[in-house]
């Protein structure tokens, strides 16, 4: 096969997506320009797009690579991890990145910490009750609704009328490009199963100024139908930041069309979202991107002076309902970056998720 490719605007090296080609089923690409350099695209799990690391190129300037199948390619050498019972570590530039806890003892599967290239953590540490007025359940990056079939599965009460999930699941893939930690997860009020879901989280090797974290999230009316209610508590991709990062003291919040508070940002529709502050002797932030084929994209935000941080298409809108064994997906980027939103070239970034090369396989 010949794969040529253009790119709409002048970029550095970057990551871009490549739809794939017609009957193409292979995990992983080679491709090899003129000049002999190559490049590893890998398939996405969860749709036929490949990604790629590209290099520096300019607008309209045509790259055309010789592509073949890559057979049993090398696992990513800069992500590494460590599996346990219940939660698994993950290094990346041989420092401590992050760690994905899925145990009893939390009530939802829940990523923390994130930490940046200093050490420090990006999320606020995670709260066994109330504290100072603070909501314990707000317990870093993770998945949660607060109208699930009128149960509510953001708030954590052991009660009639509150969710839990739990995880079901667990495989984690290593391959050239990145890591994939897929599971399945039921949703429960008490012991009664409201839907089940399928996630994947997908860490790409990458520079700890910006790194990329694609979650997907596929829900199952697998027990019958679900209403998923209008309500402001949930996204469903929660983020919880550092206090040091909070708006409201020292932090910023920012949208794509600029506006940088809560009365410009909060319940407001925008395509992106970037929320950064000081951690520590460091300036680090959280972009999250709204895949355009999400439901009621742009999606409005949930998004706090307090450091909460969410898409939420679900505020202030009807209820939506899915009959009996049907599906809804989600796709969202999180960009985990060092400076600001400018520094980050998260607009750019956006740009390179949602319109990416111009693709001609012959």
């Amino acid at each position: 096969m010949k794969l040529t490719l253009s790119i709409p605007r002048t970029r550095p090296e970057h990551l871009a997506s490549i739809p794939a080609p017609e009957g193409c089923e292979s995990a992983a690409l080679l491709l090899t320009n003129p000049a002999g350099v190559q490049y590893i695209a890998e398939r996405d799990p969860s749709t036929p797009v490949y990604h790629v690391h590209l290099p520096a190129l300019a607008a309209g300037q045509e790259m055309t690579c010789d592509v073949s199948p890559l057979e049993q390619p090398k696992a990513a050498s800069g992500i590494r991890y460590t599996q346990s019972h219940e939660k698994v570590d993950v290094t990346m530039a041989d420092a401590p990145f992050m760690t994905f806890h899925h145990s009893s003892a939390y009530p939802k599967p829940v990523i923390n910490p994130i930490l940046t290239p200093g050490g420090a953590n990006m999320l606020r540490a995670p709260m066994a009750t109330y504290g100072g007025g603070e909501h314990p359940w707000q317990r870093g990056l993770t998945l949660m609704q607060g109208a699930i079939n009128g149960v509510d599965c953001w708030n954590e009460q052991d009660q009639p009328g509150f969710g839990h999930t739990v995880q079901d699941t667990i495989k984690i893939g290593h391959g050239p490009l990145s890591m994939v930690t897929a599971t399945t997860n039921t949703w429960y009020e008490q012991e009664k199963p409201l839907m089940t879901d399928r996630r994947c989280y997908r860490l790409f090797d990458s520079s700890r100024e910006a790194v990329v974290l694609d979650v997907t999230l596929m829900l199952e009316a697998s027990q019958g139908p679900v209403t998923i209610g209008a309500t402001k508590e949930g996204g469903f991709l929660c983020i919880r930041v550092n206090p040091t990062m909070n708006a409201a003291d020292g932090g910023t919040m920012g949208n794509a069309y600029g506006a940088t508070d809560e009365t410009g940002c909060w319940s407001k529709p925008a395509h992106w979202m970037d929320y950064y502050g000081p951690v520590e002797d460091e300036v680090a932030g959280f972009a999250v991107f709204d895949h355009p084929d999400n439901f009621r994209y742009p999606t409005t935000w949930h998004v706090r002076g307090y450091g909460l941080f969410a898409p939420n298409c679900w505020m202030f809108k009807d209820d939506h309902h899915l009959s009996a064994g049907e599906t809804m997906t989600f796709r969202w980027r999180v960009v985990i970056h060092t400076g600001d939103t400018q520094q980050a070239d998260i607009a750019n970034r956006f740009l390179d998720y949602v319109d990416g090369p111009r693709v001609e396989w012959a």
